[in-house]
């Protein structure tokens, strides 16, 4: 297991998230899921993954970011329509994914393997 530094974890998420630390409830919640993903990441990492501590930071605050996004649409509408006026809300959580899953590819050796497969082939 690595440890990552919760305040390096933050700062990323704060740059991807645009969020700014304050003593709101808000970001207790941002605060929170940077735990939960930065000891998540921290558990995945391979022995010996320390010399990359950097990209495991970036890794923990996209998916903390992406876990964000979630909830955020979760909890709104998709659409909002008045007569002369319709909002769309955007694709935030597929680019905050999408920002995740490359911070993940970025790490690839640094982190245990995702998946097996255990079947046979047919020839």
């Amino acid at each position: 297991m690595v440890v990552l530094r919760e305040e390096e974890v933050l700062g990323k998420f704060s740059l991807y998230s645009e969020e700014q630390p304050r003593e709101t409830p808000r970001w207790e919640l941002c605060r929170a899921l940077c735990g939960e993903c930065g000891e998540w990441i921290g558990q995945e990492a391979r022995p010996g993954a320390e010399n990359g501590r950097e990209r495991l930071e970036a890794l923990a605050a996209a998916e903390a970011f992406y876990q964000l996004t979630l909830l955020d649409e979760a909890l709104t509408p998709d659409s909002l329509a008045a007569p002369e006026l319709k909002l769309e809300m955007g694709k935030r959580s597929e680019k905050a994914r999408q920002l995740a899953q490359e911070k993940r590819l970025q790490c690839g050796e640094l982190l245990r393997e995702q998946g097996f497969y255990f079947g046979g082939m047919k020839a």
